[in-house]
């Protein structure tokens, strides 16, 4: 009995959460390069166009290996933010917020074999992270790109692009740990002001 109860009481808290949610609104007023909280992490605004806000999070604790090769398809990182990090993100601001984007695996040579994806959450790709340079200051620690070097059919599937502490790019291979900066497209109704 005890326990049906805790189980109706846990199912009417994730309710609530629902809810609020919903209800959840950030600054008003942020415009491209401002930052903000959201799940214990600082988020800067990379864009924000008519299908919402793209963000660029600061990097998360632990570093991680990339996978056991350079397709963000069968990334383990890619795994994660999609699945228990996303479900954190999902359970403060709900899930239509959280906007599905295409993801360009070109590689740094020129290959398309690894094609498209669509990502809820992600990492920068090295066109974006040349787009977005000027918001993305030099940091003290190496983190992960989702473009590869070159791919399978070039008998080559273990080095991805990586951002150096300089600022500059080099190859990193599958296996060993990087900085993870998660990216996202929120939904620009989080942003509005409860006043309007």
């Amino acid at each position: 009995m005890a326990k049906n109860l805790e189980q109706r009481v846990e199912e009417l808290e994730k309710i609530i959460k629902k809810m609020q949610a919903k209800n959840l609104k950030l600054k008003k007023d942020l415009a491209v390069g401002d930052t903000f909280e959201l799940i214990g992490l600082k988020w800067k605004i990379l864009d924000i166009a008519e299908q919402g806000y793209k963000c660029i999070a600061e990097k998360l604790p632990e570093n991680k290996k990339f996978g056991n090769n350079n397709d963000w398809k069968e990334s383990s990182i890619r795994e994660y933010l999609n699945g228990e990090f996303y479900e954190k993100l999902e359970e403060v601001i709900g899930e239509d917020n959280i906007i599905s984007f295409e993801r360009s695996l070109l590689s740094l040579d020129g290959q398309t074999e690894y094609g498209t994806c669509e990502d809820k959450v992600s990492i920068v790709s090295l066109d974006e992270y040349r787009q977005y340079r000027a918001l993305l200051p030099n940091e003290e620690y190496y983190w992960w790109t989702l473009t590869p070097d070159t791919t399978k059919c070039n008998g080559n599937e273990s080095w991805i692009l990586v951002v150096c502490p300089s600022g500059d790019i080099s190859g990193n291979n599958f296996n060993i740990n990087g900085g993870v900066r998660p990216v996202c497209i929120f939904s620009s109704a989080i942003f509005e002001s409860e006043e309007g």
